[in-house]
């Protein structure tokens, strides 16, 4: 039998079985292994932070300690943890105290801002004396956390100084309570440069209404925004700016000697800027233009418009003073119409035919002929033969069509009926009860 057989024939042959205790002890092996297993997966998945019967120290002192060595380890949850748990269980210790102080330093580390400047508002508030509190490092570090939060720039979104200012606004608010009360510490450096910095941020933002203001077409308050950005943030490094804005928008509305002050400062107190150099031709546009400075130069008027007033109801006991207006005009246009239809009526000739319209006349009669009497009727009034019928019968006779008296002519047909040929017992109401009175008694004479 060579080789290969024997492998072969090796491989073919069963294995023996275990004995029944090393069965055991490998089944005892194998649910440790699982358990060990499972146990380290429910460990990782389920903690949040340090067990409490065996991370935990037994004094202040060790927790607080091990907070310190999570926070050298940049794990802000466990730090925050172990200081959360010194803070509770030993209030009185003297390491709540710097625990409470080393959590709002773990919030400000990782990125809560909000919480963190809270948190360090609320230390300065309790502990006045601590001496991290009287150098002004806590109220500094609750600016620079409300600074934090402010708006910044990313590339997908607008630019921070499109957004909301009111974490800037907050900052200041800070700052301002930093030098009113830890003024000329340490921290007074940091703190002006910061203060800087939001100030930039705030003087970009009012820079960027007010060009908002100007492509709007309202420069009213474009200056509005740009005298106040010159009060409030100078020696920021956009003076220049803002100061050539100020002077072209005073020029746009005409405020010609507002205009050649603000480009004279500009020029003064700048003169390498660009801006600056811009200034000194736009002085001389201004000489050439009008001339040398005038201070009784008359000033445009720059009052606000005044609002619309709201509708009222049209009554006539409650129009505004363009509808009150509009109905004077109608009723003096309806009176002037009406006394030149009078006057037109009153006239000798008034009862004339209108013009355009041929008044029917009676014919005349012929010499030395009368009209023969038809028997049993008596003849027309006018001449000539009366016209027959088809049936030869003499057609009845007409009285001629007379004009009516001035009192009962018809008005032309586009204008109202006149008040004389109205029955007397409606009332007019086109006119006041003493023009009733005088048409009537008009009337009876």
């Amino acid at each position: 039998m060579n080789q290969s057989d024997e492998s072969t024939s090796r491989r073919a042959r069963p294995r023996a079985p275990l004995s029944g205790r090393s069965a055991r002890a490998s089944a005892r092996l194998a649910l440790a292994l699982a358990a060990t297993l499972i146990a380290g997966l429910t460990s990782s998945a389920c903690k949040t932070g340090p067990d409490l019967s065996t991370d935990y120290g037994q004094t202040a002192r060790e927790n607080y300690e091990l907070a310190l060595g999570e926070f050298a380890d940049r794990d802000w949850e466990e730090a925050v943890a172990y200081a959360d748990f010194v803070r509770i269980r030993f209030p009185f210790s003297r390491y709540a105290v710097e625990a409470e102080l080393l959590v709002a330093r773990a919030e400000f580390a990782r990125e809560e801002y909000i919480v963190a400047q809270d948190a360090f508002r609320q230390f300065a508030k309790l502990h006045p004396t601590h001496k991290h509190v009287r150098n002004g490092w806590v109220s500094y570090m609750a600016a620079l956390a409300a600074h934090k939060n402010s708006p910044s720039n990313f590339f997908l979104l607008p630019p921070y100084y499109q957004k909301d200012q009111s974490q800037l606004r907050d900052a200041m608010s800070e700052l301002q309570y930093f030098f009113d009360h830890h003024s000329g510490t340490e921290m007074e450096p940091y703190a002006i440069k910061l203060r800087d910095e939001v100030n930039r941020q705030l003087l970009e933002h009012e820079l960027y209404v007010a060009r908002y203001y100007l492509k709007k077409d309202r420069p009213e308050a474009a200056i509005m925004r740009l005298e106040r950005a010159h009060e409030r943030y100078p020696g920021i490094g956009l003076d220049a700016e803002v100061l050539f804005q100020l002077g072209l928008t005073y020029l746009r509305l005409e405020e010609i000697e507002l205009a050649r002050a603000t480009f004279t400062e500009l020029q003064t107190e700048h003169p390498r800027h660009h801006n600056g150099k811009q200034a000194k031709l736009y002085l001389k546009y201004i000489y050439d233009e009008f001339g040398p400075a005038d201070p009784s130069r008359p000033r445009p008027d720059r009052s606000p418009p005044e609002p619309p007033r709201p509708i009222l109801p049209k009554d006539e006991y409650n129009l505004n003073k363009v509808e009150k207006q509009k109905q004077e005009q109608r009723e003096k246009k309806l009176e002037e119409r009406k006394e030149l239809r009078e006057r037109r009526y009153a006239e000798p000739g008034a009862a004339e035919a209108k013009p355009g319209k041929e008044s029917k006349k009676a014919p005349e009669k012929a010499p030395g002929k009368e009209p023969e009497k038809a028997p049993g009727k008596e003849p027309p009034k006018g001449d000539g033969e009366p016209a027959k019928t088809k049936a030869g019968e003499p057609e009845p006779s007409r009285e001629p069509e007379r004009e009516p008296p001035a009192s009962e002519k018809q008005p032309p047909p586009n204008d109202p009926p006149p008040t004389n040929v109205w029955p007397e017992n409606q009332p007019d109401t086109t006119q006041p009860p003493r023009d009733r009175d005088d048409n009537s008694a008009s009337k009876q004479g």
